[in-house]
């Protein structure tokens, strides 16, 4: 038996595979954060705040941040390259959302 010298254009098509499902992955996140960042559910948190569950509102979208970028890494890890949607911990932090923790924790 003999070993068959693959050519650059099998192994690109090959390798390509675990892009699919890391840019898959990457894809679920993304549309996860747009959905936590339309109007609609995005108010659900600010309300929150508004009458003083601000620390719950925070503790929830700190869980998410988590989540999205261990999310993230893994289709990064699986080889997926498509760009990354703003998330919606750093959305709101932007807006000036949080208060609760001192903001050197999440720089």
């Amino acid at each position: 038996m003999s070993l068959v010298e693959l050519k650059q254009e099998e192994i690109d098509e090959v390798s390509g595979a675990g892009t699919l499902l890391g840019d898959g992955i990457i894809t679920v996140v993304n549309g996860f954060n747009k959905f936590l960042n339309s109007p609609l559910i995005s108010s659900v948190g600010v309300t929150f705040s508004g009458i003083g569950l601000g620390r719950v509102h925070q503790l929830a979208d700190t869980t998410g941040l988590i989540a999205s970028k261990a999310g993230i890494a893994l289709g990064r890890a699986l080889g997926g390259d498509i760009p990354e949607t703003q998330n919606h911990y750093e959305k709101e932090k932007g807006e000036g959302q949080y208060t609760f923790l001192p903001r050197w924790i999440f720089r």
